[in-house]
């Protein structure tokens, strides 16, 4: 397993996901398939799967929970009051805020995340079939159009 030095976790998540937006206040990386695992070890396996694919070695990534933990800080931290608000009015409405409140649950229980940059349907559906047999315990994908819950959520 890599060390990782959660002082690099922006840089490093921000390289990763260069275009990543918010809505309504939330992390928003259109055109990502996001998993989550129940620790980093079976994540690295899922990204080494997925990596043998073809995908770009820029394409995917795995990160434990404390670096997702401390970007999600950063990113709140960026976002400031309006984007606090915005959250909080997609809680009220039942957007994604609670699918990523139990995201940030679930880093900080150590959970693990696999994300792979898919720009077309095709990357999708291929990613998908690889990393679908790894049983995550969440699995989306960040369509343009919202949100596609593969795995794990209704």
């Amino acid at each position: 397993m890599a060390a990782i030095n959660l002082e690099q976790s922006t840089g490093r998540l921000s390289s990763f996901f260069p275009d990543a937006d918010s809505k309504f206040g939330i992390f928003y990386p259109q055109h990502y398939l996001l998993a989550v695992y129940p620790n980093f070890e079976a994540a690295e396996q899922a990204m080494a799967m997925l990596s043998a694919t073809g995908l770009g070695v820029g394409d995917v990534i795995a990160v434990p929970g404390a670096e997702v933990v401390q970007y999600a800080e950063e990113h709140m931290a960026k976002h400031g009051l309006w984007g606090a608000l915005m959250t909080e009015l997609s809680r009220k409405i039942g957007t994604e805020a609670v699918y990523a409140d139990q995201d940030l649950n679930r880093a900080k229980s150590g959970a693990a995340f696999v994300a792979a940059h898919c720009p077309t349907e095709s990357d999708k559906v291929k990613a998908w079939k690889v990393l679908e047999p790894t049983l995550p315990v969440v699995a989306r994908y960040y369509a343009p159009g919202g949100v596609e819950h593969l795995h794990g959520e209704n």
